[in-house]
């Protein structure tokens, strides 16, 4: 009797400790008190982007440059791949205002006043060869936007489960629909689906096998190819957002940014 009790407190352990997550370590970079309320990222010359009452700011070494627009409402998302073309979306009002290094404004699009049919858009973001990536609510399909002809020409068949979450580079629309599916498009309207993501409060697409994201105040790497989760071993119980770029881990609290040294094994 006492082998048999004996043999299920080892399995019971065993199991406990192999169901237990693997977590990934940080190293403690840096911590700076902060009023900034969204975090939008780091271009190559090292400068910071932020938005603060629906201002943008771009900062380093104590030099600041700012640019805001009260009529177009909140901020929506920005583009920031290239510096000297940034993209502002204005999803409220259907536009997009392109920035050049300084912040200066260098032209606005009206997503209601194109040549075609007007479209909404839902997501924006640049693409290559003078155009924009665009989902259009209208015909629930994914397409490319041409800058210089101010022309719309959609790439995909029509997507009916919305969008939730967007990224995208020069050559590729990431989106996680509302079912948490995730998809793929290229510049050849070739989709790809890459699988199904965790329930996610927020979330960073890392490649098309991995993401990073948050739920119940903890931070989690997700590979969709395994389909296996590890949490990333951050000190804070509670925090506002994250961002992560070249192995450094920005988390965004109330009053700090906290800066994290971290490498994802392969």
């Amino acid at each position: 009797m006492k082998k048999v009790l004996l043999f299920i407190i080892i399995s019971v352990l065993s199991t406990t400790l192999n169901a237990q997550e693997v977590l990934i370590p940080v190293k403690f970079l840096s911590d700076a008190r902060s009023s900034t309320q969204r975090y939008v990222g780091a271009d190559a010359f090292g400068w910071q982007y932020t938005i603060t009452d629906n201002e943008l700011r771009k900062q380093k070494d104590g030099q600041a440059v700012r640019y805001r627009n009260v009529a177009l409402g909140e901020i929506y998302k920005v583009d920031l791949q290239n510096p000297l073309q940034m993209i502002l979306f204005y999803r409220k009002f259907n536009t997009v205002v392109l920035l050049d290094n300084q912040l200066n404004e260098t032209s606005r699009i009206n997503f209601s006043d194109t040549q075609q049919q007007p479209v909404i858009a839902e997501a924006v973001g640049l693409a290559s060869q003078n155009r924009l990536w665009l989902y259009d609510v209208n015909t629930q399909q994914i397409g490319l936007y041409n800058l210089g002809q101010g022309t719309f020409r959609p790439i995909t068949p029509p997507f009916n489960d919305g969008i939730k979450y967007y990224q995208n580079d020069y050559n590729y629309f990431y989106w996680i629909d509302n079912l948490n599916k995730f998809y793929a498009v290229n510049l050849f309207g070739n989709v790809s689906t890459l699988g199904s993501v965790p329930a996610f409060n927020q979330v960073q697409i890392l490649t098309s096998s991995e993401i990073l994201f948050t739920n119940n105040n903890k931070l989690y790497l997700y590979n969709l190819t395994t389909q296996k989760q590890q949490q990333i071993q951050i000190a804070e119980k509670s925090f506002g957002s994250f961002y992560y770029a070249s192995q450094i881990l920005s988390i965004f609290t109330e009053s700090e940014i906290i800066q994290y040294k971290i490498t994802f094994s392969k």
